[in-house]
């Protein structure tokens, strides 16, 4: 009997040593980026209906959400261990990030919308994209619009050097273009059909230039230390997806408050983009696609392999 005491005492102890273990080894919050422009509908369900809040606390972890737009930023923001999880990343952005030797991993896909990216101008400026030539292009420098602007020079035999470009985030480029600072814009969802209804029109758009992917990046040591923190955000993007299918009018209604938008905006962007989870072998040979541009375009020296270096095997998990 003491025996069998003593034994149940140790079990006892090493349990609770162990769930105090499993705790410290948590952190206290999880911290990740809101991207919500320019139309990240399944970020905006998640944090409005709070999704994520739930999957991580019923972990007994917290949720930090740190609105960082900027895909370099966010870059920076991973290398710093200032954030866990990029959840909204362009693809050229991880792989300048990866190619510079930052520890991160993408781990699913975020969404594919070539049509939702546009070179605008005034109702008065150029016409075309060869009219840009020595003019102001406002925009997001090392993001996909940056690479849309690149494509659409060169496919009229021209170069980025040929053009002033003007780093600003969307709202600034677009609000510089409307008060006519700038001969043009690379803009995206609502920015876009802002500056459409003010009479601006697009030059040219990502369909036929491009194939963008945005990502979900995360740093490399969180992936490795937290894989049920991993494996619970990818639960709750899940959810917002299956949200969005069963309930299309409430989503596009959230989305559409959130943006301060119309419904019918909401519903006339929601087609330009694909929110499939899983990536596909041709998402990879997409984003190998982009790296071949970037080196091209001078803006890569080093380059990556994409499958191995870039991508986590649960990326390809529905």
């Amino acid at each position: 009997m003491r025996l069998l005491k003593l034994y149940l005492a140790v079990a006892m102890l090493a349990t609770s040593s162990m769930i105090a273990a499993d705790a410290a080894d948590k952190p206290a919050s999880v911290r990740v980026t809101y991207v919500t422009s320019p139309f990240n509908v399944p970020s905006i369900i998640m944090r409005k209906k709070g999704f994520l809040d739930e999957a991580f606390g019923a972990l007994g972890v917290k949720t930090e959400n740190p609105e960082i737009t900027s895909g370099g930023a966010q870059i920076q923001a991973l290398a710093a261990g200032a954030i866990d999880i990029a959840s909204v990343l362009g693809g050229t952005s991880a792989i300048l990030g990866r190619a510079n030797g930052i520890d991160l991993k993408v781990i699913a896909a975020y969404s594919r919308s070539p049509k939702a990216f546009f070179v605008m101008t005034g109702a008065n400026g150029p016409g075309s994209i060869e009219a840009l030539k020595g003019k102001s292009v406002a925009g997001p420098k090392g993001t996909t619009l940056n690479q849309l602007l690149a494509a659409a020079l060169a496919s009229r035999g021209m170069k980025l050097t040929d053009v002033e470009y003007l780093n600003m985030d969307l709202p600034a480029a677009r609000a510089a273009l409307l008060a006519g600072k700038v001969d043009a814009a690379t803009l995206a969802g609502a920015n876009a059909l802002q500056v459409e209804a003010a009479g601006g029109r697009i030059l040219a758009s990502g369909e036929g230039l491009i194939a963008p992917i945005s990502v979900i990046a995360v740093r490399g040591a969180f992936l490795r230390e937290q894989p049920a923190l991993v494996a619970a955000y990818l639960a709750a993007h899940r959810k917002a997806l299956d949200f969005m299918r069963d309930n299309p009018e409430e989503a596009l209604k959230i989305a559409a408050e959130d943006q301060k938008i119309s419904t019918d905006d909401a519903r006339k962007q929601l087609p330009w983009y694909d929110f499939t989870l899983a990536m596909t072998d041709r998402d990879i040979e997409n984003l190998a696609g982009d790296q071949h541009f970037m080196v091209e375009a001078g803006m890569l020296q080093k380059t990556i392999d994409i499958r191995a270096d870039l991508i986590d095997p649960l990326a390809f998990k529905p």
